[in-house]
């Protein structure tokens, strides 16, 4: 086998030095980032307003207002969004003003400036309900014929989910609910009902309006974008790091993060669009140590980390 020559030696040697005098943040920039899916997601933030009444009923309801509470209740049993207290939220700013005065004790005091905003905000329309073969003559006379073959009712909704920071709308959405009940004896006196009541939902009217209401819901949570948590530094310092999620992320002791900057946003000259995300220059590295239910510490292993810097995990 033929030695290696003087050269070739000292010319390897001049590689592995150089090798090992490489900038640790760029040897660690190579790591394979996490997979989006494997964390977890956010839920969306919507907030609902009252419904504009375009169908041709102006009885005692107070259509626009009940259509909105329906929508929040069934949006609260999807469990798949954080809905937002609109409706009556002066009750609640008005609350916050009279603990801030002198007249209220200090102790217990709700801190200012935590009301959360909404991403997304949900407008809905009524634009039919009605029922024919209204034997109570709310919705119109009915005839004899008309009562022995039974009420027949209709509910249509328009829905828009925009988003609050573009103005985009998002998702729009049409949709209706009809039912009908025949037979003798399936006459209904709507005017002695409560709108969204028990008692209303066991009417034809009470199904088509849950009908609609239901397909809508399915159509604007599948229309929402969903958001995937995103390690962030919330608290630096020489010592310890405070990370913006704890168990209930799946962070564990031992995890390290490589710290970024804020990133750049490449826009189109022509419409302003963000065309490309560029990442922030790496500046640090941490470990995790001690798990909490909504939070983690961190120690720095190197360069620094401040509140808003963006975490990689390294693989």
């Amino acid at each position: 086998m033929k030695k290696p020559s003087p050269y070739a030696l000292c010319l390897l040697v001049v590689l592995v030095s150089l090798a090992g005098c490489a900038h640790p943040y760029y040897q660690r920039d190579a790591a394979r980032p996490k997979a989006a899916s494997e964390a977890p997601i956010i839920p969306p933030v919507v907030a609902v307003t009252d419904f504009e009444n375009r169908a041709n009923f102006s009885g005692k309801w107070n259509l626009g207002g009940g259509m909105a509470e329906i929508m929040i209740e069934r949006l609260l049993h999807a469990d798949e969004v954080t809905v937002l207290e609109r409706k009556h939220i002066d009750g609640v700013v008005g609350e916050i003003v009279r603990q801030g005065r002198d007249l209220f004790r200090r102790e217990g005091r709700v801190e200012r400036g935590r009301l959360m905003n909404a991403r997304y905000l949900i407008r809905g329309v009524v634009t039919d309900f009605t029922v024919s073969g209204d034997a109570s003559g709310w919705f119109g006379a009915a005839g004899a014929r008309a009562r022995i073959r039974g009420a027949r009712a209709r509910v249509g909704l328009y829905v828009t989910v925009s988003d609050v920071e573009t103005g985009e709308i998002i998702s729009a959405v049409r949709t209706e609910g009809s039912a009908s009940r025949g037979g003798f004896g399936a006459a209904v006196d709507y005017r002695d009902l409560s709108f969204g009541g028990d008692a209303y939902f066991r009417t034809p009217l009470g199904r088509a309006t849950q009908s609609a209401m239901e397909r809508a819901v399915r159509r604007i949570l599948s229309d929402i974008p969903r958001e995937r948590w995103e390690p962030r530094v919330a608290e630096g310092g020489p010592d310890t790091v405070i990370v913006n999620g704890g168990d209930n992320v799946g962070l564990r002791p031992g995890q390290r993060f490589l710290v970024r900057e804020e990133g750049r946003s490449i826009t189109d000259p022509t419409t302003g669009d963000v065309i490309e995300q560029l990442p922030g220059r790496i500046v640090g590295e941490l470990e995790i140590h001690t798990v909490h239910p909504v939070s983690a510490h961190a120690t720095l292993v190197e360069g620094r980390a401040q509140r808003g810097d963006f975490l990689q995990a390294v693989q």
